[in-house]
């Protein structure tokens, strides 16, 4: 695994799309006067806060014009330092959706972005002074409810899912050219809207969930299927978490019939020959397991923060449920871990902290004051909140006297 840096969130819930914020601690509420700084965005938007260094990057889009706003800011004052629009159609999302809600990724060389229309699903790269590199148009993109998925960095690639209701397939692109560099075709079936997750070793894997393959490792190398089993009778909107030597991940529908299925990681898949299928670790049905949000991994603790505000922590290795606690409200935002506590934001724009630990502890609430489905993010000292309309920055308490380095 990719080690985590202090100074970014390279991607949707920071580094291997973890959920890890580190061992600084931040307050359990605040009041807006505590705030370090906040500032609007121009459009509205769900794309979570990424980081790099000390820039800070989130996506928007004139819900009137289909403008789409690719902004940059200082994690020290949330100035803005440059701004990218791209033209784009307005067209129906789902009610919980928005027209920016994927979220960046960033690396050393640059920034990346996708967004679609009915008519293309556009991958944008820009450097850290705010060039456009390169555009990718990887054709039509057919979905009831919109776009929404995140693409993930795999060294000099980009790997982006595009599993939808018309012709699926995952690809990926070079980070310095935008060129096609392999492509997986897939099965159609309903929309996903996992992120990948990435596992970096000597044998690197990345990790995909769909209602049409389940949960499936390729080599993001070449594109070839390493794993799969397909498990999920449902939509996948969440995405894989390492869990122990597991990967779970959940599928459902907006009525809650959902369902977690952890698989227990291959170690004797051939990488040059046929694809195994793992076994299932456990899995967890309607009444536990999330959606939309998803699940995060504290040492041997596995919590599953519902979409209807009923969190419930789970021995990671065995799914056994250890507690179960109700912090009300509705979620669409994933929770992270942080200095001993676990926080999520909810679609009314509540940030819920709560303790890590063995026992359920509501510690605090503090209001964004307007509607947010965004996941936080950690990094110099700072986190993160991003709200439909506008950045938040909030200090840890220990680095309070710190300024960004």
């Amino acid at each position: 695994d990719v080690p985590r840096s202090p100074d970014h969130w390279p991607r949707w819930r920071g580094t291997d799309g973890a959920g890890q914020g580190g061992s600084a601690k931040f307050p359990h509420t605040w009041t807006d006067k505590d705030w370090a700084w906040s500032v609007d965005l121009p459009g509205v938007g769900h794309a979570s806060p990424v980081v790099w260094n000390d820039s800070i990057v989130v996506a928007s889009a004139d819900p009137l014009t289909g403008t789409r706003i690719v902004t940059c800011h200082s994690t020290l004052d949330g100035s803005v330092k440059w701004r990218s629009e791209m033209p784009g159609n307005v067209e129906r999302v789902h009610a919980q959706n928005s027209l920016a809600s994927s979220s960046a990724a960033v690396d050393q060389s640059g920034i990346y972005w996708t967004w679609a229309t009915r008519d293309g699903l556009n991958v944008e790269a820009f450097s850290h002074d705010g060039k456009r590199l390169w555009h990718a148009d990887l054709g039509p993109y057919e979905s009831e409810h919109g776009f929404g998925s995140s693409l993930a960095l795999f060294r000099d690639l980009l790997i982006v899912p595009i599993e939808q209701d018309g012709p699926s397939s995952v690809v990926a692109l070079d980070t310095s050219t935008g060129d096609l560099r392999w492509k997986l075709p897939r099965s159609t079936a309903r929309t996903a809207y996992s992120t990948p997750l990435i596992m970096e070793s000597d044998k690197p894997v990345a990790i995909l969930a769909s209602m049409a393959h389940g949960i499936t490792g390729i080599d993001p190398q070449r594109g070839t299927i390493l794993w799969q089993r397909a498990c999920f009778p449902k939509r996948t909107v969440s995405s894989p978490v390492l869990v122990g030597n597991s990967v779970a991940c959940t599928c459902g529908e907006g009525g809650g019939d959902n369902l977690l299925i952890a698989l227990r990681l291959p170690t004797d898949a051939s990488f040059d020959g046929s694809p195994v299928e793992p076994a299932i670790s456990f899995e967890l049905d309607r009444s536990i397991a999330p959606y939309v949000p998803t699940p995060v991994c504290s040492g041997n603790r596995l919590y599953l923060w519902g979409d209807r505000g009923v969190v419930t922590c789970v021995h990671a290795i065995s799914g056994e449920v250890v507690w179960r606690g109700r912090v009300g409200g509705t979620f669409s935002a994933s929770p992270i871990v942080v200095g001993g506590t676990v926080l999520n934001v909810s679609a009314d724009g509540d940030i819920v902290v709560i303790a890590d630990d063995d026992e359920f502890r509501l510690l605090g609430t503090t209001s964004l004051g307007e509607p947010s489905r965004s996941t936080p993010a950690v990094a110099r000292g700072k986190m993160f909140f991003r709200s439909v309309g506008k950045l938040y920055a909030i200090h840890a308490l220990v680095e309070k006297t710190l300024t960004d380095r």
